[in-house]
């Protein structure tokens, strides 16, 4: 998944006006620099890789089990019923192309979000908790796409937009998971709980992230179980990493 080249600067400016405002409410001590964050990432990674070892072992709680038993349920049947018909449906090239160009520029706006919050609370508000969640959100967008691209490169499946593509797995394709959908909603997700008491920070990140996700879909990048699991694989990494990273 290559970093998008454009994007929207108008929704990148509403979200960072957002969040900006959130953080004004928010502001910690102006002593608290950059750098100081960059000294995270040993214990931030630390942080994250307890987490993948204890993944397992989670994963069988009865309170996980609550949602990732529907989620599997869901994505089987998606696999089994869903994928192939949906992604057959959408045979106009100007739409796909028009699609797949929409993705990279919403995930260029994520990034740009990310990357202006943790510059906006290093520079301008001096503000901790934007350049923790400017500098949280970039972790969990990389911490996503690299497990999508472990994903990727075991279960080998046939990308849609392939002459004839049953969506097999093992063919030698990276479609499952949706990276983008993992990047996006790791964004959101990380925004959500760092800003939780203002909507429009957190619907406007998951509107963003779902209509990136929607992209891949009518762009034939990816089927719809694809996305599902990069979706989920993008929450989960986004919310540990947001309630794990120190502030």
């Amino acid at each position: 998944m290559g970093i998008p080249r454009s994007g929207n600067p108008l929704l990148l400016v509403v979200l960072v006006i957002c969040t900006v405002s959130e953080t004004r409410a928010q502001s910690s001590s102006p002593d608290a620099g950059c750098w100081s964050q960059m000294a995270q990432i040993p214990h931030d990674a630390v942080q994250f890789g307890h987490g993948v070892a204890e993944a397992p072992r989670n994963a069988i709680r009865p309170r996980n089990l609550k949602w990732e038993l529907p989620i599997a349920a869901a994505t089987g049947i998606l696999i089994a019923r869903v994928d192939v018909p949906a992604s057959n449906r959408i045979q106009s090239l100007p739409f796909q192309h028009l699609a797949a160009r929409w993705t990279n520029i919403g995930l260029g706006i994520e990034l740009g979000t990310s990357g202006l919050l943790y510059g906006i609370g290093c520079a301008g508000h001096r503000s901790q908790h934007a350049t923790s969640t400017g500098f949280t959100a970039l972790e969990a967008i990389g911490a996503a796409n690299g497990i999508a691209a472990l994903l990727k490169a075991g279960m080998n499946r046939q990308y849609p937009y392939l002459h004839n593509s049953r969506g097999e797995f093992w063919e030698g394709g990276k479609s499952f998971p949706s990276g983008h959908a993992a990047a996006s909603f790791a964004f959101a997700s990380v925004l959500s709980h760092r800003y939780p008491h203002n909507p429009w920070v957190k619907w406007g990140a998951y509107a963003l992230a779902t209509g990136v996700s929607l992209g891949r879909l009518a762009g034939k990048k990816h089927f719809p179980s694809d996305v599902l699991v990069g979706a989920t694989v993008g929450y989960v990494t986004g919310a540990y990493l947001a309630d794990h990273s120190r502030e």
